[in-house]
């Protein structure tokens, strides 16, 4: 259990109905066998007005990404992207890029059988998707 460590930032992975393929940035407050307990970095609990405390299965848990998998790539069509929204990171693909400083993105996971989800972003509030993959005691990242 030495990937994780008391105040490692980390990203909970979406992992109820409505949540699919989103993560959420968080802080690591405790370290067990299977869980950890997190504090998050934008979800409130309304009742005490104070961030989400929760505990966390380690298999909805990844390290929190690098802000930049290369500053010289230019997001386009196609790319697997995540977007910021909703106090979170929301994965989805950009379908159209030809807006002057917005990416357009579709998300396949919110879209219901007779609906599409499609939404314009800043070009800030997108980064390319990553996946993790544990490397001995530490994490490699790549782009999909």
């Amino acid at each position: 259990m030495d990937l994780y460590k008391v105040g490692m930032r980390v990203e909970v992975v979406g992992h109820s109905e409505g949540f699919w393929n989103s993560y959420y940035g968080a802080k690591v407050l405790r370290v067990d066998r299977i869980k950890l307990r997190v504090r998050y970095e934008e979800l409130v609990d309304e009742d005490y007005g104070e961030y989400t405390v929760e505990d966390v299965d380690l298999k909805h848990i990844r390290p929190h990404p690098p802000e930049s998998f290369d500053i010289n790539y230019r997001l386009t069509v196609g790319d697997d992207v995540e977007v910021r929204d909703r106090d979170g990171w929301w994965r989805g693909e950009v379908v159209f890029d030809d807006l002057d400083d917005e990416l357009m993105v579709y998300f396949s996971y919110i879209a219901g059988d007779d609906e599409e989800e499609f939404g314009t972003f800043p070009y800030d509030d997108v980064r390319i998707h990553q996946e993790v993959k544990q490397v001995g005691k530490g994490f490699e990242w790549s782009h999909v």
